[in-house]
């Protein structure tokens, strides 16, 4: 998958990513937390932290002053960033909900041979 925002961030494997969490933490900055799934012995960090700015923009109307003039808005860069790791995420839920339904299908499978299996062995018995 095509993620531009997330490499311009320095986020290099993004197929190891298992979830994030976004928090608005003051009225101009949001942190970002991604966390990983490492393969075993890896140096890498479990979880990196992202900070961005809001972008300040007057209210309109000339009724305000001061700090309540000013809106903040969500970074463009988290705002994308968060779109793409939405669209990795949901992608990997995918592969695994097929996982699970290909388990599920073979559970069925077993059941039902082990039925019809248990069936024969009674008709066998039956007949002598």
């Amino acid at each position: 998958m095509n993620t531009p925002n997330l490499t311009e961030m320095g986020i290099l494997n993004p197929e190891q990513i298992i979830g994030y969490e976004s928090v608005h933490v003051s009225k101009d900055t949001d942190v970002l937390r991604v966390n990983y799934k490492r393969p075993k012995g890896s140096f890498l960090p479990k979880r990196r932290r992202y900070e961005f700015k809001r972008i300040g923009k007057p209210m309109p109307g000339n009724e305000l002053h001061g700090e309540d003039a000013i809106r903040y808005e969500i970074s463009p860069i988290l705002a994308r960033a968060t779109a793409e790791l939405d669209a990795l995420l949901a992608s990997n839920k995918k592969k695994k909900a097929t996982k699970q339904s290909v388990k599920q299908e073979l559970a069925e499978l077993k059941s039902e041979m082990k039925d019809r299996i248990s069936h024969i062995a009674a008709m066998i018995d039956t007949l002598e």
